[in-house]
């Protein structure tokens, strides 16, 4: 679909009442798709609005969203819209408003935006999604406020009673609900992961802006754009070895050769050329330089004349960029080419967020135990050099026990703010897994709570207090790579202020031998010689030998369905 700017005020109305009797009475929008509650869902597809108001029960949101419930309780979706409309009394007339249900797994900023968008170019009181069915949804549309206000006033206990004759309607793709156990199954079969790490990471505040010399700036993010201080060439230089030449030939040849590095002696005749080395500046006088194969010389090498016409080897001042121009834009990722950019640009400083810093913790009782039941860790080596590959300083924190106490220790305020904390183990829910209540115990916020994946699914991320990420990965070696793999560069590129780059996918060849028939699956794999990459299969997540010898990591879609997407 078209990718339309969002008009410049909404606000927003999320029911997330109900008793969901379909759903066994279940609390429908805390349901997970994609390891994300569906509430989360809600509040990510309008991250612009300026006010969001959450129609329900008490639950665990962000400090901005505005909370009330429809009087009496579940007494119906009108009343809900009422109750949200009512918090909303001091929104101007002309403010968009999206009303949304909290059981859309498939929801996304951009359907909001286009709804939105919709709406102001047709003047519409109201525009409606159309579903796949070609069904309108009414709790998935954007309201002109003063409409929104005049429905509620003349409304009946239907929300058909709510929409207007002159409401719109747009169709839109993934509109789907969740009304019974078997739609939050389909739901969940179908959620991407990728999708669902990319939209959590959204409720991440980027690190502070920081300034820093260039020559230590490797693996952060530029914050402000690299500009220009200098041209660039300073002056005009020899793009080639040759002759700089004044006016047209043949050329009488004078004085010494002149070098980089040197200024020569000027040109002060026409017919003149003096010998040039490449990157030396032109001598005062000249016009331009040829390089040495297109020029013949007399047989005793004083007079020289052009073999090819026309031709202008000089680089001349500032044909790269000149002073104040862009050069790498806010959010690209500071490398050795960009270092020598700044460099060449006279910049001796820049404005950047991170480079992430990771600390990686061991957990559980039973790895490095001297017992005969203990284990060895070998799933934090090869973690951590997944994160410092991917631009990482990474450290090595404690090993921690199956204690949520000391499991809440190693997220406080005792280590630096904002970095990423990894902690492999304690992810399941088991009677040692005391990860979720040591979250809890510190007030951090759950974004992500497993993904349909194998190996790996079983992790972690939440917001920590502080401003920093916590990121909590299955205790087998193999599941925990699988994990740091799918989460870390969406985590960097979030906590950072990177732009993502855009995802690469490989033929897979054998990818229905290791396809699972409803989760994605992280495979290794490796080319094939002819263009293609073959997969192997894991043989067990509790040892590391299946990914010996593998190139890279591939996630296959559930039951091959689709291209495979690299991850590392």
């Amino acid at each position: 679909m078209d990718q339309p700017s969002t008009p410049a005020r909404l606000a927003a109305i999320i029911l997330a009442g109900g008793r969901a009797r379909r759903l066994a009475g279940a609390d429908k929008p805390a349901s997970l798709v994609g390891g994300r509650r569906l509430i989360d869902i809600a509040l990510a597809a309008v991250p612009h609005a300026e006010q969001i108001v959450v129609v329900g029960p008490d639950r665990d949101l962000p400090a901005r969203v505005q909370r009330t419930r429809e009087n009496p309780p579940f007494a119906g979706p009108v009343a809900a819209v009422a109750a949200g409309a009512a918090v909303l009394e001091d929104v101007p007339d002309d403010c968009a408003v999206a009303v949304l249900a909290a059981d859309l797994p498939f929801l996304t900023a951009e359907h909001i935006d286009a709804l939105a968008a919709r709406r102001a170019d047709v003047g519409a009181p109201v525009v409606l999604a159309l579903d796949d069915d070609n069904r309108p949804q009414y709790l998935v549309g954007v309201w002109r406020a003063a409409a929104l206000r005049t429905a509620l006033r003349t409304a009946h206990a239907s929300m058909r009673s709510l929409i207007p004759d002159d409401a719109e309607t747009m169709r839109l793709s993934g509109i789907a609900d969740v009304d019974t156990p078997e739609d939050l199954a389909a739901a969940r079969r179908h959620a991407d992961p990728v999708a669902a790490l990319a939209a959590a990471a959204t409720d991440l505040d980027p690190a502070a802006p920081r300034h820093t010399g260039v020559d230590e700036s490797a693996g952060a993010v530029l914050a402000e754009p690299l500009r220009a201080a200098v041209a660039f060439p300073a002056f005009d230089t020899a793009a080639m070895d040759g002759y700089a030449v004044r006016g047209s030939g043949p050329w009488r040849l004078v004085g010494s050769a002149v070098r980089a590095g040197h200024d020569g002696q000027p040109l002060t005749e026409p017919g003149t050329a003096v010998s040039i080395a490449t990157g030396a500046a032109l001598p005062p006088g000249a016009d331009r330089v040829i390089r040495h194969e297109e020029v013949a010389a007399r047989s005793d090498g004083s007079v020289l004349t052009s073999t090819r016409s026309g031709r202008d080897d000089t680089r001349r001042r500032g044909s790269s960029w000149a002073v104040g121009d862009v050069l790498a834009a806010a959010g690209t990722t500071v490398d050795a080419a960009l270092i020598g950019t700044a460099r060449g640009a006279g910049v001796a400083r820049l404005v950047v967020r991170g480079p992430l810093r990771a600390t990686v913790h061991t957990s559980g009782d039973e790895v490095g135990s001297p017992t005969a039941s203990g284990i060895t860790d070998t799933a934090s080596p090869p973690v951590a050099t997944l994160l410092s590959g991917f631009g990482a300083r990474v450290a090595h924190g404690a090993h921690l026990p199956d204690s949520p106490a000391a499991l809440a220790g190693a997220l406080g305020p005792d280590r630096p703010p904002g970095e990423l904390v990894v902690v492999i183990g304690a992810t399941g829910r088991g009677a040692a897994d005391h990860l979720r209540a040591a979250l809890a115990r510190i007030g951090a916020r759950l974004l992500i709570d497993g993904l349909p994946l194998r190996p790996g699914g079983s992790l972690l991320i939440a917001a920590l207090p502080d401003g920093g990420v916590l990121l909590g990965l299955g205790g087998n070696p193999v599941a925990a790579v699988a994990g740091a793999a799918l989460c870390v560069p969406t985590l960097r590129d979030a906590l950072l202020g990177a732009r993502p780059g855009p995802p690469e996918y490989l033929s897979v060849l054998d990818a229905a031998a290791v396809a699972h028939p409803d989760l994605w699956r992280v495979v290794p794999v490796c080319p094939d010689g002819a263009g293609g990459w073959l997969a192997s299969a894991i043989t067990s997540t509790a040892e590391l030998r299946s990914l010996i010898g593998a190139r890279t990591l591939a996630l296959v879609p559930p039951a091959s369905a689709g291209s495979a997407r690299r991850l590392v």
